[in-house]
């Protein structure tokens, strides 16, 4: 089904959001995977840099070019790296909710199990901040039925898990509105480094297309949305790192047409003003 655009605020044609993850695991992750070791030091290792130093990088890159950002934040991350995720909520950028921590899928909890989940994610962010979350993502993108219901229950207006269109939309469930800010693959630093395959200046060029893309069919009336989408522990590496900032520098090269939103930003506009409705339906 298509369903019906609501324009963005200014006459904009593009939402463009960037988006970092900074997590946390207490087994093992997404780099140096092995088998064997119930705790694999080296993998996490690899995580850690994201806190200690990636994350700082990527808030300099935000402050230098004027733009914030959404935060995906595993609990254990913020427990861990307090200071760097009050920074980056003082800088203006959104705090979002990302399970406790990396090793947990909501898939593998109960509904029960899930709320409680979300409840220590939200009460650890908001001792931090000062400010409950109001998104959600779940570790992968990994939900159940329950979970979007769960979030609306428990005060969140936007899911990032689902990845079936390109725009934000609105859902109804069990009685309460909440935004599906789709997932998005024009840039992902974990797949486009490909273990070591690619490198900055291919991921620079393969967002740099899409973006173009977009904004070609953007000019022919046709709104759209883009994202970059860096790890703290990837991302935030000089390797990946200029890349993710040649691609906020490109785009702000074509604010006539490109608006730059938080997801939470984007979520309150398509509440206020998506005069479009749909019931939640899990299987599409």
């Amino acid at each position: 089904m298509v369903r019906p655009v609501t324009p963005y605020p200014g006459n904009k044609m593009i939402a463009a959001t960037f988006t970092v993850a900074l997590e946390a695991f207490t087994r093992g992750g997404h780099f140096k995977k092995a088998k064997g070791p119930e705790v694999n030091l080296v993998s996490l290792s690899h995580a850690n840099y994201g806190g200690n130093a990636g994350i700082w990088r990527i808030l300099d890159i935000l402050k230098r070019n004027g733009v914030t950002a959404t935060i995906d934040v595993n609990g254990l991350a913020v427990q861990k790296w307090p200071e760097a995720v009050k920074a980056l909520h003082d800088q203006g950028s959104e705090i979002t909710g990302h399970g406790t921590t990396n090793d947990i899928h909501m898939t593998d909890l109960t509904p029960a199990q899930q709320r409680d989940e979300i409840r220590e994610v939200s009460r650890i962010i908001r001792d931090v901040t000062g400010v409950a979350p109001r998104g959600w993502v779940s570790p992968g993108g990994h939900h159940t039925r329950e979970t979007l219901s769960i979030l609306a229950d428990e005060g969140y207006i936007w899911c990032g898990d689902q990845c079936d269109d390109d725009l934000p939309y609105l859902v109804e469930v069990d009685g309460r509105r909440m935004c599906i800010i789709p997932k998005h693959w024009f840039f992902n630093d974990w797949r486009s480094w490909n273990g070591g395959a690619s490198n900055g200046a291919m991921a620079f060029q393969g967002f740099k297309d899409g973006f173009d893309y977009v904004y070609e069919e953007a000019l022919h009336g046709k709104p759209g949305r883009i994202d970059a989408l860096v790890h703290a522990e990837l991302g935030g590496r000089p390797y990946m790192a200029h890349a993710f900032e040649k691609m906020i520098r490109y785009t702000r090269q074509f604010e006539d047409l490109v608006w730059f939103p938080t997801r939470a930003e984007l979520a309150e506009h398509m509440l206020a003003h998506s005069s479009y409705i749909e019931p939640y339906k899990p299987l599409g």
